[in-house]
């Protein structure tokens, strides 16, 4: 059973002293969750099978997604595509000059196509790219973004943008100028 949180017990205090009919309804099992009876009770929407479909993309991992299109691509819901690796080629989705590397806070699949080409042409870690940047050496929230195509701080996105501009003709294992390195 999951663990109750904070706001569990705000939810179930609210349903006892707004909706006693529902509460009980909770207590005895007719309702089988929290989370049914907040729906029951209008304060939460349901969820759709499009929402529901959205949340467990969103989660998957690159292998799984990849797995998923050939399947529908396998059941005729979408057209035939070749089998496209996990790890983008140098050559894949290079981003056009002049293009947007974000949409808001998050990065753009492009994007993390081209900074994941990089780092490993360069073998470079997410500690190593936020180094390069000016921030402290915690990548985790740049392989978050990579990864669970996670927020990044616009900060953080507007210095990506120039070491993208930086990094886009270098030689394998070659690193910036250490001019370049200079804020």
């Amino acid at each position: 059973m999951a663990k109750k949180s904070k706001r569990d017990e705000l939810h179930l205090q609210r349903l006892k002293t707004d909706f006693p009919d529902i509460h009980a309804a909770l207590l005895t099992g007719e309702i089988p969750s929290l989370r049914k009876a907040l729906v029951v009770a209008g304060l939460k929407p349901e969820r759709t099978r499009l929402d529901k479909l959205k949340n467990s993309w969103m989660k998957a991992s690159d292998v799984e997604r990849d797995s998923f299109l050939t399947w529908l691509a396998a059941k005729g819901a979408l057209p035939a595509i070749a089998t496209t690796p996990s790890v983008p080629s140098p050559a894949a989705d290079v981003r056009p000059a002049g293009t947007p590397i974000a949409s808001g806070r998050y990065l753009l699949p492009s994007t993390i196509a081209e900074i994941r080409t990089i780092m490993a042409r360069r073998r470079l870690s997410p500690n190593d790219v936020m180094r390069e940047l000016g921030f402290p050496p915690d990548g985790r929230p740049l392989a978050r973004a990579l990864t669970r195509n996670a927020s990044l701080r616009l900060s953080v996105i507007a210095a990506l943008e120039v070491w993208l501009k930086r990094n886009a003709g270098l030689e394998p294992g070659a690193g910036p100028k250490a001019d370049d390195l200079l804020l």
